[in-house]
C-alpha cells in the first residue's frame, strides 16, 4: 500500500481545488527553506506541484500584482531542491523512495525521474525488480517515452505477461482519444504480438465487454493488426456475455412509434407512458398530394430531413452527444461517432420511409419511379439539364437485387454529376468507360463556398464557451446552476463582469476582446448577436452554408475566413453528409460502418428478408439525400446567374 499524502496537487486551473491548494502553496513558500534537508519523497513532489500551481497563471482574488510576483520569485530555487533530492536516487534506494510516493504524487514522480535522467543511474535489472510486481501501474510508465526507450527489453518483456497489457494495446492502438495517446511502447515488442496478447485477453474471464465489442467491429492496421479470426472471437465472446450475464437491473427506455393517420394536423407528437413518444402524419393529406414534386419535398416539409439551409438531419454532429456519451463510451478509432439522438432519428427517418414508401404503393405509386422522374423529366424540364439516367429497380425482383440496383445506381447519378459539373454535359460514351469509385469527399458542386467549417481553436473556444454544458462560464453564485451555457445565462439575466469568479473573468474578457460577448457603458454583458448567431449554427450543425445568409452575416463570414477562423469548401455534401454516407455505406474510413453498398455488391449481405427489407429502406433514404442535394446545387447555381444577370 503506498502511503497518504495530503499535500499541494496543481490539476489545472479549472480545478475547483485550485484554490485551496493556492492558500496551502502560499504558506509552503512563505516557510520554505531552500537549505533544508529533506527526506520524504512526498515533500519534494508537494514542491513541484507548488511550482506548477504558481507559474500556471492561477491566484487568489486577494492577491495583488506585487505578491503574484513575490510569490514567483520564492518559487524559483524549488528547481533546485528537486534536482538535489532526485539526485540521490540509486540501485540501492530507488525500490524504498518509488514505492513511498503518495498514489496522486506517482505520475509526478516519473516526470521529474525523466527530467533529472535518473533513469541513467538505476539499473534494468533494479527497474525490472519493480515492474514485476502486479501492482505496478504500467501505463503510468508508458507516458514517458524516454523512459520506455531505455528500458524497453525489460518492458517488453512485463507486456508480454502482464495483465494490464491488452488494455493497454487496446487503448493506444484501437480506442478513440479526444487528444493523441499518450502511451509508448518499446520497439522491442513487435506488433505481431499483439494478436496473442489479445486472443488471451478474449479468452480470460477479466475481459471487458465494451472492449470485446470494440475488437468485434475494429479494422486491421500495420500499427497493430487484428486478423478476422480474432475479431470473431471476441464477437462470439460478446454473446455468451449476454447469455451469462442477462439484464436484471433498472432500465429507463424511450421509444418513437410513427403512425399515418386521419388526423386535424399534418403532423403531431404524443408523449406517451414509459417515455415513449408517437408521432402522427395525416395519411390523408398524403394521400391527396402525391404529384410528385410534392412526394419530395415532404421529406423536408413534413418529415423534416433537412433543414432550411436543406442540410441534411440525419448526421451525427458533436453537440448532439451527451456527457456520457462523449466520456464513458469506449470508441474505436476509426469508429463513427453517434449517440442517442442520432439512433432516435435514424429510426424515425427510416419509419418514415418505409411509411411513405407503403401510401405511394397502395396508390400504385413506385418512389423508385419517382427517383426516375427527378432525374430523367424534372431537371431537364426545370433547369434544362439533359444526359441523367436512373434505371430503379423492377418490381418483381428481390430484396438483395433491389438493394444491388439501387446501389448501384446511387454511385451513377453522382458520377453523372461529376460529370456534368466538370463537363457541362453528359457524354454518355466516357461515362460508360469510367470505372472510377465514387469518393464523397471528391464531389464538388457548382456552387463556389458552398460550406463554411470551423479552422481556428479560438473559433472552437468561442463555441464552448458560449454553448457547452461543459463550460465553466454559465455558474455565479446569483442564479447557481439554473442555465446549462453560458448563452442562456447572457440572455436571460442581467449580468455584470464582477458576478463572476476570477478564474471565468479570463475567459470572458477574452470574449470580449474577439467581440463576441460586449460590456456595455452600464456594465452589464450581452452578446453580439449575429456573431453570436454564426457560432451557434455552426455548434449546431459543424457546418454552415454562407449563400443562405443575409449581407450582414456575409461580412462576418469573410472576416472570419480572412482570419483564418473558418475554411470554405464547395462540396456536393458536407462533411458531416459526406461521413454519414460512409458510414452507411462502406468501411473505408469507419470500422463500424453498416457497409450497405458493399455487402450486396461483394454478396456478404445477410439471409434474413427482415434485414435486408430495413437496408433497402434505408438506401431509399440516402437516395433522397442525394436528390435532394442535387437539386439543391441546381437551384443555387440558378440564384446565383439570376443575381449576376441583375448586376
Amino acid at each position: 500500500m503506498r502511503p497518504e499524502y495530503d499535500g499541494v496537487k496543481f490539476y489545472s486551473m479549472q480545478d475547483w481545488s485550485t484554490g485551496e491548494n493556492l492558500e496551502k502553496a502560499a504558506k509552503i513558500l512563505e516557510s520554505f527553506n531552500e537549505n533544508e534537508d529533506y527526506v520524504d519523497i512526498n515533500k519534494v513532489i508537494e514542491l513541484y506541484n507548488v511550482q506548477q500551481l504558481i507559474n500556471s497563471g492561477a491566484y487568489l482574488r486577494e492577491w495583488d500584482e506585487d505578491i503574484i510576483d513575490h510569490y514567483k520569485k520564492l518559487s524559483i530555487p524549488l528547481t533546485k531542491v528537486l534536482g538535489k533530492f532526485f539526485g540521490k536516487i540509486n540501485d540501492e534506494n530507488f525500490q524504498l523512495i518509488t514505492r513511498s510516493v503518495s498514489i496522486g504524487y506517482v505520475e509526478d514522480y516519473w516526470v521529474l525521474f525523466v527530467k533529472f535522467r535518473i533513469y541513467k543511474k538505476v539499473s534494468g535489472e533494479m527497474f525490472a525488480a519493480y515492474i514485476n510486481d502486479p501492482k505496478t501501474t504500467l501505463w503510468i510508465l508508458l507516458q514517458q517515452e524516454e523512459l520506455v526507450k531505455y528500458y524497453g527489453k525489460e518492458l517488453a518483456d512485463v507486456l508480454r505477461i502482464s495483465e494490464q497489457t491488452p488494455r493497454l494495446v487496446i487503448s493506444k492502438f484501437l480506442e478513440r482519444h479526444d487528444k493523441e495517446s499518450p502511451y509508448h511502447f518499446p520497439k522491442e515488442l513487435n506488433p505481431t504480438e499483439y494478436e496473442g496478447i489479445l486472443q488471451n485477453y478474449i479468452n480470460s474471464d477479466t475481459a471487458n465487454l465494451n472492449h470485446l465489442q470494440l475488437l468485434a467491429r475494429t479494422q486491421s492496421s500495420k500499427e497493430c493488426p487484428i486478423s478476422d479470426k480474432l475479431r470473431l472471437c471476441a464477437k462470439r465472446a460478446c454473446d455468451s456475455y449476454w447469455e451469462k450475464h442477462p439484464f436484471t437491473g433498472v432500465h429507463v427506455g424511450y421509444g418513437i412509434g410513427v403512425e399515418f393517420a386521419d388526423v386535424s394536423e399534418i403532423k403531431s407528437v404524443k408523449r406517451l407512458e414509459n417515455n415513449d413518444y408517437k408521432i402522427t402524419y395525416d395519411v390523408k393529406w398524403l394521400l391527396e398530394n402525391l404529384d410528385y414534386p410534392t412526394i419530395l419535398n415532404n421529406f423536408r416539409y413534413v418529415f423534416e430531413q433537412f433543414d432550411d439551409c436543406w442540410r441534411s438531419s440525419l448526421v451525427s454532429v458533436k453537440s448532439q452527444l451527451g456527457v456520457f456519451e462523449r466520456t464513458l463510451f469506449v470508441r474505436g478509432v476509426k469508429d463513427y461517432i453517434k449517440g442517442n439522438n442520432f439512433d432516435v432519428v435514424d429510426n424515425l427517418s427510416t419509419m418514415q420511409v418505409r411509411g411513405c414508401y407503403d401510401i405511394l404503393k397502395s396508390r400504385d405509386i413506385r418512389l423508385e419511379d419517382v427517383f426516375k422522374w427527378f432525374f430523367e423529366e424534372y431537371l431537364p424540364q426545370e433547369f434544362g439539364v439533359n444526359g441523367f439516367r436512373f434505371n430503379p429497380p423492377s418490381e418483381g425482383t428481390t430484396l438483395v437485387e433491389k438493394c444491388r440496383t439501387i446501389a448501384s445506381e446511387m454511385d451513377g447519378v453522382l458520377k453523372q454529376f461529376r460529370m456534368y459539373v466538370q463537363d457541362g454535359e453528359i457524354d454518355r460514351e466516357l461515362f460508360e468507360m469510367s470505372s472510377e469509385h465514387i469518393v464523397f469527399s471528391n464531389l464538388s458542386g457548382f456552387v463556389k463556398n458552398k460550406y463554411a467549417y470551423e479552422n481556428s481553436n479560438d473559433i472552437q473556444n468561442e463555441q464552448f464557451m458560449l454553448f457547452s454544458d461543459q463550460s465553466h462560464l454559465c455558474y455565479i453564485e446569483k442564479t447557481k446552476s439554473r442555465y446549462t451555457c453560458f448563452c442562456d445565462l447572457l440572455i436571460q439575466e442581467d449580468i455584470l463582469l464582477s458576478d463572476f469568479f476570477e478564474y471565468q473573468k479570463e475567459n470572458i474578457r477574452w470574449l470580449i476582446k474577439k467581440d463576441i460577448v460586449i460590456e456595455k457603458s452600464d456594465g452589464y454583458l450581452e452578446l453580439n448577436g449575429p456573431k453570436v448567431f454564426i457560432l451557434k449554427d455552426l455548434y449546431d450543425h459543424d457546418v454552415i452554408c454562407p449563400q443562405y445568409y443575409d449581407d450582414e452575416l456575409k461580412k462576418i463570414i469573410d472576416e472570419w475566413i480572412m482570419n483564418g477562423d473558418l475554411r470554405l469548401e464547395n462540396s456536393l455534401f458536407s462533411k458531416p453528409e459526406q461521413d454519414y454516407l460512409n458510414y452507411e455505406l462502406n468501411k473505408s474510413s469507419y470500422s463500424n460502418g453498416l457497409d450497405l453498398r458493399n455487402k450486396y455488391a461483394h454478396s456478404t449481405y445477410p439471409e434474413n428478408e427482415k434485414i435486408q427489407l430495413v437496408d433497402y429502406i434505408r438506401l431509399l433514404k440516402i437516395m433522397v439525400l442525394v436528390i435532394t442535394k442535387i437539386n439543391d446545387e441546381f437551384c443555387l447555381r440558378e440564384e446565383i446567374c439570376e443575381k449576376m444577370e441583375k448586376a
